[in-house]
């Protein structure tokens, strides 16, 4: 087995954290194997065996009680105490510092800074690109890994393909709705029903504190799609029989579009008891998304629909305007 001590790295990493101001620091410190090996070991085994012979000594004159003594033995150092290396490091401490070739040594771990978490996105990042690539002065680049790379670059990832997804998402729910109803006036009352449910559910996130991840993004294309089509069921029937009104076709379409609410509510219910809490927060943020439409497409597009209807009868109950009477004869 092959030893290396990567010197270099380890200074020009270090070099890094500390030209980064104090409250930016990227990473709290750099280990090799060999921090497990004692520097100087030459030096200092005579003078710990030194020790070792003197409080031997005071304990055959009766300086040290049997008490202290209880206390101090398990500290002295063994009669045969001799210098180690790296080779004689336990497997289980040398394995995470072997890479594939056998060598050890060349693999470093990065701390991550005291106080930080990787769940925070941009101390996540800030760590990864600390060590992703280091130039060394002989001109050789170091390309690092490890689970904050990989976590960063997913991340990255998601956020740069997010806005995309969502905005495509988005248009091709508003050309089917175009197609679908075809006329301005039922095209406003389904996108104003979206409009409604979508800001509930982004009113929801504010209120719960609901991060965007990898993972519940789905959920927002999943809502264009519920919010859309609970409205349309209700706008395409209110437009074939106006005369029943908005009251009406609630009593005829409202029960259906709740039953179908209800089911897949309760599909993203059941996410909720996962451990993963990635999962969970889908979950949490599909049923706000169904919860949102539900309300905006039973509730607000219907009342909003009695509301016209009414203040339209007002108007043709009032008087004619004075414009159509007869003049005054001259």
């Amino acid at each position: 087995m092959e030893f290396v001590r990567g010197t270099n790295l380890e200074r020009t990493l270090e070099a890094r954290r500390d030209a980064a101001p104090d409250n930016l620091k990227p990473f709290e410190a750099v280990h090799s194997v060999f921090d497990f090996v004692p520097e100087q070991q030459a030096e200092k085994l005579p003078i710990l065996l030194k020790l070792r012979d003197r409080l031997l000594k005071a304990r055959r004159r009766g300086f040290v009680s049997d008490a202290d003594f209880a206390r101090v033995e398990p500290y002295l150092p063994p009669a045969d105490l001799k210098p180690w290396t790296v080779a004689d490091l336990p497997a289980a401490v040398r394995r995470p510092f072997q890479d594939t070739a056998g060598v050890v040594g060349r693999l470093l771990l990065i701390e991550p800074t005291a106080g930080q978490s990787d769940s925070d996105v941009k101390y996540l990042i800030r760590w990864a690109e600390s060590f992703r690539e280091v130039a060394l002065p002989n001109g050789q680049v170091v390309r690092g890994s490890g689970r904050a790379v990989i976590f960063a670059d997913i991340l990255q990832t998601v956020m740069r393909d997010i806005p995309r997804t969502v905005a495509f998402s988005l248009a091709m729910t508003l050309i089917i709705v175009l197609l679908t109803c075809r006329r301005g006036a039922p095209l406003l009352l389904v996108m104003g029903a979206l409009t409604v449910g979508l800001g509930s559910v982004a009113l929801a996130m504010t209120l719960f504190h609901i991060k965007i991840n990898f993972f519940n993004f789905v959920a927002l294309p999943v809502s264009f799609g519920i919010g859309v089509d609970y409205a349309v069921n209700f706008v395409l029937r209110y437009d074939q029989d106006p005369s029943q009104g908005a009251l009406g076709v609630l009593r005829s379409t409202g029960g259906a579009i709740l039953l179908c609410s209800m089911t897949t509510m309760l599909g993203y219910t059941a996410l909720l008891g996962s451990v993963n809490q990635a999962i969970r927060s889908l979950g949490l943020l599909a049923v706000l998304g169904e919860i949102g439409c539900l309300a905006a497409a039973a509730l607000v597009l219907p009342g909003y629909l009695v509301w016209r209807e009414q203040a339209a009868a007002r108007r043709s109950s009032m008087p004619g305007d004075l414009g159509s009477h007869d003049a005054p004869a001259e």
